[in-house]
């Protein structure tokens, strides 16, 4: 809490020295529409920020506060999360520069579920079952610059950094503590109404989780090691199984991490902008010298943007793509004294999980004086396969579609948001056994009542209503937004509803 006053004083410093030097105004545009208008600027290149000529910059404070059973398995249904952040974008007569910092406080009652902080962002999860109170800090960063060396040449850079802990204060109780980099140098060459740019990306993610069990009750805390599609090994946390505790290998808790390299190429002609980009993630869990798993990533991606400038409007059209193909291996290895000297030997590694990914989506924005419309659709399809036991597999195709709309309208110095969304999703799923003359095993255990819980929660059908008021006083502004999401016809989910409120206090600069 006290991390969390101190970036509010700072806050407050930045929004009393900006009153200086910045006029005040009945109303300005959103930062998130200026940051949008600009397609460079959601891009990895940040040579490109220079594109647009606006600046703008807000600071705030916020509450945000969460209720409804209608969540995911590993999530609160009864939260609240604090914090702080600012983002601007600067232009200079040669320089621009682009940043946010942010601070989160979340608390959360009644959660168990995956150990991780991200759920499903690895190929493997760690789920524990005893209902409890988990806290979250959140401390991110990122930063832009983009620099003119010449009539047709710009440098750029763009750094993000997020930092996380995270802890559970019942049985059985765990630390999370992870750490997200990612570095991406750029440049792009300008000459007429042709830009074309490139940029490099390094990106390094890691994880521990480490569990304990502090109170004096007989009860035998269980954990589950998930390997996909919910197999795997239900068994005492502190067991070989879930790796959280092992006698003799030397590792506290269960570490993982990864590392990407990646390239972005952009063409921008007048309005018309094209961004096609790659990424490789390997990852490994464990460490000195004991690796359990080793999983791939590749990751490819494409935007387009065209903008239209009428006398009274901006119209903007969005488009974009994503496939990803992820693929996990379980070694097999034993630990040996060798002349004294501990070593593993490794004699290889099963494919035991992999998922593909496909992402699609459009988006349309109309712009005016005093109001704002957005509305777009989306659509991902996932496909997963276990191959645990050999000879046989299990397969899964799961998919959704979401359409939604969202307006904003100014009437002085008042701002009022309606919006609405509705999703539907469906899955499938088969079991396959080659022939082949060997004996096989009875498949390892399957988690039946989170695997269907985490179908469902993916697949139900569902409409959320988004409200908002914001009030504009000068430069400051009062905003509060509320958003109710139903799902319809549920048979393994808690509930049907969750609420979501947010109140924020800021500054335009």
């Amino acid at each position: 809490m006290k991390r969390f006053l101190f970036l509010i004083t700072l806050l407050t410093a930045g929004v009393a020295t900006a009153q200086e030097h910045f006029a005040q105004t009945m109303r300005v545009d959103r930062y998130d529409y200026i940051y949008r208008r600009n397609p460079w600027n959601t891009s990895e290149n940040a040579a490109g920020i220079r594109q647009d000529n606006q600046s703008q910059s807000y600071a705030e404070a916020y509450f945000m506060k969460e209720d409804g059973k209608m969540c995911d398995f590993s999530a609160s249904d009864d939260s609240w999360t604090a914090g702080a952040r600012t983002e601007s974008i600067r232009h200079f007569d040669k320089i621009s520069f682009a940043g946010r910092f942010q601070y989160d406080y979340f608390d959360g009652k009644n959660m168990c579920g995956s150990m991780f902080i991200h759920p499903g962002f690895y190929p493997v999860d760690i789920l524990e079952f005893t209902p409890g109170r988990k806290i979250k800090e959140t401390y991110s960063f990122t930063g832009g610059l983009s620099a003119d060396l010449n009539a047709h040449w710009r440098a750029g850079l763009k750094v993000d950094l997020t930092a996380q802990n995270y802890a559970k204060r019942k049985d059985l109780r765990h630390k999370n503590k992870r750490l997200d980099f990612e570095f991406a140098p750029s440049v792009m060459f300008q000459k007429g109404d042709w830009s074309v740019g490139a940029n490099y990306l390094y990106a390094k993610n890691s994880e521990r989780v480490t569990a304990d069990e502090i109170g004096t009750s007989p009860e035998s805390y269980k954990a589950f090691f998930d390997k996909g599609l919910g197999y795997g090994v239900l068994e005492r946390w502190d067991g070989n199984g879930t790796h959280l505790n092992e006698t003799g290998s030397g590792i506290t808790g269960f570490p993982v991490k990864e590392q990407a390299h990646g390239f972005s190429t952009q063409v921008q002609w007048r309005d018309l902008f094209a961004e096609l980009s790659y990424r490789s993630r390997r990852g490994e869990t464990g460490e000195k010298e004991v690796f359990w798993h080793y999983f791939d990533t590749d990751e490819l991606g494409g935007r387009l943007n065209y903008t239209l400038h009428t006398n009274q409007y901006a119209h903007y059209f969005r488009a974009n793509i994503h496939w990803e193909k992820q693929d996990n291996r379980e070694n097999s290895f034993k630990k040996e004294s060798i002349n004294g000297v501990p070593t593993v030997i490794y004699f290889g590694s099963m494919p035991i999980f992999s998922r593909r990914t496909l992402n699609i989506g459009a988006e349309y924005e109309i712009h005016s004086s005093v109001w704002n419309l957005r509305a777009g659709i989306e659509a991902e399809k996932i496909g997963r396969q276990s191959t645990l036991y050999y000879p046989q597999r299990r397969e899964q195709a799961i998919h959704y579609v979401k359409v939604y709309a969202e307006g904003m309208y100014n009437v002085k110095q008042w701002e009022f948001t309606l919006g609405m969304d509705f999703r539907k999703g469906g899955y499938s799923e088969e079991a396959f056994t080659q022939d082949t003359d060997l004996e096989t095993d009875e498949y390892p255990y399957q988690l039946t009542d989170y695997y269907n819980f985490a179908n469902e929660y993916y697949t139900a059908s569902r409409m959320s209503l988004k409200a908002g008021v914001r009030y504009n006083i000068k430069q400051f502004y009062i905003d509060l937004t509320a958003r109710y999401e139903h799902a319809f016809d549920v048979d393994y989910l808690r509930g049907e509803h969750h609420v979501k409120a947010i109140l924020s206090l800021g500054y335009n600069f």
